[in-house]
């Protein structure tokens, strides 16, 4: 028992544990920066520390239980079971984020992003370093490539933009109805600024809204304080 638990923690061993640690945190790294920079609810640290600990575990499954073995490769502990629980568990993590609000789904896409670093992860720590660098090159191409402008790609983009607006006229609401093309607002919140009435209007667009497009709303609408686009959907 003792010489399996010496084989375990030699310089050999360890080194390769701890690479394969390594390269998960770095894909973790990898996928994160590329959520961070659209904002994303979970971040750099977040998918890094998932991956680690998903390449934690798994080298933990399959090599944290050597000491178990019975006798002709016969082990005394199911260690499957940790590598199991990576799966279900991460799911806990994604629920998390995933938020519906206003008839509105979001989060789908970073939950699902969580648990395929999760895999990742598990696929270093299974020493399967070419198929965790394939899979993590082919997350970041999904998620840039589905970003990108293209019509066959998309089909329908809304633009979800928050608005603050001048409460002067009754027809401020229709007059917002008609410039960005909507039937509903998703969210209305009038409040007195000394002695202004306004308010904090979040609404979906199908209408492309850059930057030159935002100034040129704003200066041509008095009643607009404030244009900002949240997100895509």
């Amino acid at each position: 028992m003792f010489e399996n638990i010496w084989l375990l923690n030699d310089w050999g061993h360890l080194a390769d544990y701890l690479l394969r640690v390594f390269c998960a945190a770095i894909a973790g790294f990898a996928i994160g920066y590329e959520r961070k920079t659209r904002s994303k609810e979970a971040g750099v640290r977040t998918h890094t520390l998932v991956c680690m600990a998903s390449a934690l575990m798994m080298v933990i499954s399959k090599y944290g239980f050597s000491d178990q073995v019975l006798g002709e490769g016969i082990r005394g502990a199911d260690t499957a079971r940790v590598a199991a629980q990576i799966v279900s568990g991460i799911g806990f993590l994604g629920a998390g984020i995933i938020i519906y609000r206003k008839d509105t789904l979001r989060g789908l896409t970073t939950a699902a992003g969580i648990w395929a670093t999760a895999g990742i992860g598990m696929a270093l720590g299974a020493g399967m370093y070419f198929l965790g660098l394939f899979c993590t090159l082919m997350v970041l191409l999904i998620q840039i490539l589905l970003h990108l402008p293209l019509k066959f790609l998309h089909g329908r983009t809304v633009h979800m933009i928050h608005l603050i607006v001048l409460m002067n006229e009754a027809d401020t609401l229709d007059k917002l109805k008609e410039l960005f093309g909507v039937e509903k607002f998703l969210e209305i919140r009038t409040y007195k600024d000394g002695d202004q009435i306004k308010a904090d209007i979040k609404i979906n667009t199908n209408d492309t809204l850059e930057a030159e497009t935002i100034y040129k709303i704003i200066s041509e609408n008095d009643f607009i304080i404030s244009l900002e686009r949240i997100e895509e959907i």
